[in-house]
């Protein structure tokens, strides 16, 4: 959000983040709480960095605007304000540099300044710049040789994860491709790194019937690029033909599909499917995730069928020349998720590897907000900052709520929020539809955890 700073103004924080409740709990200050003049949501911006109003003479148009970039995005924007109220807002630039600050010259010239530390100024884009454009269909990208068959080019190699996030009972189709002879910096524990050039490619599929694979359809195909040092998501949307998908404008869409479902009344629902936007997609693929969520050791330490033959994929990438070091360790040695619908597979480790791969990205130290829940795979319930502590949003109406209750998932705040739909949900992005084996999970693993005395403090959400 973008205030209009005058002395005494009382901004809401941290009782409202703008015009939204935050910690509605907190006392507020004497003087009534002044609204943002404006407010990007986060299909648009993740962090505003300000911001100067222009007083230079190169770029005529924008004198007297204020301008403003997002650190997540690269994005820099403007608006001019008349007194009373906004009269102009609109993106200007598109970078794909993380904005840390402004800076202007006695001239009155702006200049942006990275976290990677040169300094950039403003210009004009040139006409070839204006009209380069990513591809608008997915046939056009070269990552298939046949888009209609789904069938990959030649360098995508597919893979699968061990704890997959919940997408709606979606299935999905996963694929990597490396450019040239580029290869992966391989992390024992965490994200592996990656270099330019690198494509990830993620296909999602309903069954438009319940339980009838022949009735699966391509819904969206996701890509993960990696661009001068910065990662950027795009998203295509399936045409009702299967032949082509169409790129997602930058700030995403929404579509129903109809599912027949002999459970429900009248024999279908309809399933709504969020196409997130550019910088949505950087909400999940943080920088406190790394960017990159299911190419790491945890996740990808598993046997993957290659179409008839079946091997383990770190061992296969090794042997395909593409770590820039070789395995150490074999893989059995290796730390490994457990799928958290495999039953035979211990409670605990199916709890904390999905909470893992669904929440982690953000309820990590600096992952965003202000959870302060430490949710990845290795770290002990005792240490997650949960157990029987007091939550810090919203309650539900739950009485003697906790994020986690010992022994008790109806005063389990974490348990209320995978079970729920609309405002409060967790994952809170792209999903309509509660993930019913996922709750089950989680009633049975509070279930059993051992009562301890309330430690009584203010936690993440």
């Amino acid at each position: 959000m973008i205030h209009l700073i005058k002395r005494g103004g009382n901004y809401g924080w941290s009782v409202m983040e703008g015009s939204h409740p935050f910690q509605l709990h907190r006392k507020r200050g004497p003087t009534p709480i002044v609204p943002p003049i404006v407010e990007h949501p986060h299909s648009e911006f993740r962090s505003i960095i300000g911001g100067f109003v222009y007083h230079g003479s190169r770029l005529k148009e924008l004198r007297g605007a204020y301008i403003y970039g997002d650190h997540e995005t690269g994005k820099i924007w403007g608006l001019r304000y008349d007194g009373t109220k906004v009269t102009w807002n609109q993106e200007l630039a598109q970078s794909t540099v993380k904005i840390v600050a402004f800076g202007e010259d006695r001239e009155g010239e702006l200049y942006v300044v990275p976290l990677s530390g040169e300094i950039f100024r403003l210009e004009p884009a040139p006409p070839a710049m204006i009209n380069t454009r990513l591809p608008s269909r997915l046939s056009e990208t070269g990552l298939f040789t046949s888009v209609k068959d789904h069938q990959p080019a030649p360098g995508l190699i597919p893979y699968s994860v061990n704890s997959p996030l919940w997408s709606d009972n979606a299935h999905k189709d996963r694929y990597l491709a490396l450019p040239g002879d580029a290869q992966i910096e391989f992390n024992p524990y965490e994200s592996w790194d990656f270099p330019d050039g690198t494509v990830m490619v993620k296909t999602f599929s309903l069954d438009r019937q319940v339980g009838d694979p022949s009735s699966r359809r391509r819904v969206e195909t996701r890509l993960l690029t990696r661009q001068q040092g910065q990662w950027h998501g795009y998203t295509y949307l399936w045409n009702d033909s299967q032949t082509d998908a169409e790129l997602v404008q930058a700030t995403g869409t929404d579509r129903t599909f109809p599912i027949r479902d002999a459970n429900v009344s009248g024999g279908e629902h309809q399933q709504s499917w969020h196409y997130p936007s550019r910088a949505e997609c950087m909400v999940c693929h943080s920088r406190a995730a790394k960017f990159v969520l299911g190419l790491s050791t945890p996740q990808l330490n598993k046997d993957h069928d290659y179409g008839g033959v079946v091997a383990n994929q770190l061992q296969t990438l090794e042997h395909l020349g593409l770590f820039s070091s070789r395995l150490v360790l074999p893989p059995d040695q290796y730390r490994r998720l457990a799928d958290p619908y495999d039953q035979s597979a211990p409670l605990d480790e199916r709890a904390r590897s999905y909470l893992h791969s669904n929440c982690s990205h953000c309820h990590v130290t600096d992952g965003g907000g202000n959870a302060r829940m430490q949710l990845r795979y290795p770290t002990p319930v005792v240490e997650m900052n949960t157990l029987n502590v007091r939550p810090q949003h919203e309650n539900f109406g739950v009485a003697e709520a906790r994020l986690i209750a010992a022994g008790d998932p109806k005063r389990s705040i974490l348990y209320e929020r995978i079970s729920r739909l609309g405002p409060g949900r967790m994952p809170p992005l792209s999903s309509s539809v509660v993930d019913a084996r996922g709750q089950e999970l989680f009633r049975d693993w509070i279930k059993q955890l051992k009562t301890k005395p309330d430690i009584v403090k203010e936690s993440g959400r």
